[in-house]
């Protein structure tokens, strides 16, 4: 058994993955789908964080495996999944990215290096108090919101940031404020070899995601 998953429909040149951990992939919290799948240092990795945290990032990997087991055709827990220079999870068969937001999983897997970021919309407090990571022609844009717009607005500036970096394999190690992405209906690349999208059908309400591929 695996714990059940949906495939976004999309036109990109990639899988996308959905799974709630809280909801129909309620499985890969379970002790028995964690010790099926998952490497004993990927579970002593897990118990570094409290209870709740330890048990969301395991059912996150425990989707992770059995997503990637699918589409290579392999037995989840014999992948080989390490740590390159900056952390980023990779396998040598292909390119991945996962994000997690509160209990929500999602995957991306394609052949061009990619990053996606998937993030729960905050409170305004928080929000506005996260412009300050922002670049500044970005912070500007979003000041002159309305105070109800800017929650919304904020999250999908930040997804698609997330996104750009990881496709970029620096994450958060390179500044968020440096490069401009932008607050419009079309992400703005600021780098030559990087595609950044919004991704709308299939992510749930209250919620924004982005891809970034780096081809």
């Amino acid at each position: 058994m695996h714990p059940d998953f949906t495939v976004l429909p999309t036109d990109l040149p990639a899988t996308f993955v959905l799974a709630d951990t809280a909801g129909a992939a309620a499985l890969a919290r379970t002790e028995e789908a964690i010790s099926a799948v998952l490497t004993e240092q990927e579970q002593n990795y897990a118990k570094e964080f409290d209870a709740e945290a330890a048990l969301t990032w395991a059912a996150g990997r425990v989707v992770l495996r059995h997503v990637l087991g699918s589409v290579l055709d392999q037995d989840p827990a014999e992948i080989e999944i390490r740590l390159d220079s900056a952390g980023k999870p990779r396998i040598d068969e292909g390119e991945f990215s996962v994000t997690r937001a509160r209990r929500l999983v999602l995957i991306a897997v394609a052949e061009d290096p990619v990053g996606v970021d998937l993030e729960a919309v905050p409170d305004h407090a928080v929000a506005a108090e996260a412009l300050t990571l922002l670049h500044p022609q970005e912070r500007e844009e979003l000041e002159s919101l309305a105070e109800a717009d800017l929650p919304e607005a904020f999250v999908r500036v930040w997804a698609r940031k997330e996104a750009f970096l990881k496709a970029l394999s620096t994450g958060l190690a390179r500044d968020p404020g440096m490069d401009y992405i932008g607050s419009g209906e079309t992400p703005q690349s600021p780098h030559p070899d990087v595609d950044i999208h919004d991704l709308v059908e299939g992510v749930p309400a209250g919620y924004r995601a982005a891809i970034a591929f780096n081809r």
